[in-house]
């Protein structure tokens, strides 16, 4: 897969969204301002909502791998700062439904925490370590979302993410530096 050409799919999208708004996008507006053809476009992409995902994975993935994210007060931190300085993410939010990016980033963002606490652990969630895990993403998720709206416009990115993090019990507190080098967190 060529990394360039899925970034520019994906930074045409955003463009066009802020823009236009992502009701109003279209496949062919963004494989004009791409400059790609429909089939590279298909290539990489099933329709505008798979680009919408694949910007969203691409965001949380690049936070999380940031080799100086060593916790999730930083991960937290970078979400928050990435939606402050990205004005297009609050079209994203005008998605409904089950394609929504709220669903996505939730589903999403509980699978990779999964997966870091699994892998940080070293053994299967409970059920109960399961549901805090989920809840968690769950409620990260909307607040990412009235940040973006600009609910919590006086906190900074760092308030955010140190406030997001204090509300976690300190078991879920675990080194994401030691977790990447495991197998399961990409």
């Amino acid at each position: 897969m060529n990394k360039w050409t899925r970034k520019r799919i994906i930074d045409a999208f955003s463009e066009l969204v802020f823009e236009y708004g992502y009701e109003d996008v279209t496949v062919t507006m963004i494989m004009d301002k791409a400059e790609v053809g429909k089939t590279t476009f298909y290539r990489y992409f099933q329709n505008k909502a798979d680009v919408l995902y694949a910007r969203c994975k691409d965001m949380y993935d690049s936070a999380i791998n940031d080799k100086d994210c060593l916790n999730l007060e930083d991960l937290f931190t970078r979400l928050f700062r990435f939606s402050r300085e990205h004005p297009e993410e609050l079209s994203m939010y005008d998605t409904i439904g089950y394609d929504s990016y709220r669903d996505f980033m939730y589903k999403y963002t509980y699978n990779t925490g999964k997966r870091i606490m699994e892998s940080a652990w070293g053994r299967p969630l409970t059920v109960k370590e399961d549901f805090h895990v989920a809840f968690f993403c769950a409620g990260g998720s909307k607040m990412l979302e009235e940040w973006t709206c600009g609910k919590y416009r006086t906190m900074t990115p760092e308030e955010a993410g140190h406030e997001s993090a204090s509300m976690m019990h300190t078991q879920y507190d675990v080194d994401l530096q030691d977790t990447k080098t495991k197998k399961g967190v990409k």
